[in-house]
């Protein structure tokens, strides 16, 4: 599965399909498409922060910016977005009064239970024709992966900053 017609391939045949994975289900269309076939209708930013709100409960709206990649901004704009479509809703932070913390409504809920239906749904669409245990051993590799993934995250954030994360004076 070389890809040779890449100016810079990956010597791991491994890393070259993991990471066309990875940009295939994190692509906008593939994300939207894929949670379309629920019946939900939203933008890939909307997703993913529902996705975040399910996963780890309420969060700031600064905090959700962050996890989203964006700012304040365009973080409002979805929220707003959201809002409007019943899926969200803002309530104060009882830990500080002057902050405003990010709810899943019911509605809200019942999209993100959705989008693991799809989710459920895709994967048993690729796994298609595996047998069991070649379904375990995915499952069980992916798992090791993860967790490896998980320990190498956590020595790379005790790690001094790049120069380009450095405040600039």
């Amino acid at each position: 599965m070389a890809d040779s017609h890449l100016k810079h391939p990956y010597s791991s045949d491994f890393l070259a399909a993991l990471t066309g994975i990875i940009a295939q289900w994190t692509a906008p269309t593939f994300l939207v498409n894929v949670i379309a076939r629920e019946g939900i209708d939203l933008d890939s930013t909307s997703i993913t922060a529902i996705h975040f709100l399910d996963r780890q409960g309420p969060l700031r709206p600064s905090v959700l910016a962050d996890q989203l990649g964006t700012g304040a901004s365009n973080v409002s704009k979805v929220l707003g977005r959201l809002e409007a479509a019943g899926l969200i809703e803002r309530r104060k932070d009882d830990a500080d009064a002057r902050a405003t913390l990010i709810h899943l409504t019911s509605a809200g809920d019942e999209a993100a239970a959705a989008f693991v239906r799809a989710g459920d749904g895709m994967l048993d669409e690729l796994l298609d024709g595996w047998t069991d245990k070649e379904r375990h051993l995915l499952t069980q590799l992916t798992q090791r992966l993860d967790g490896s993934t998980r320990a190498f995250a956590a020595k790379l954030t005790s790690l001094p900053s790049s120069p380009s994360q450095k405040e600039q004076p």
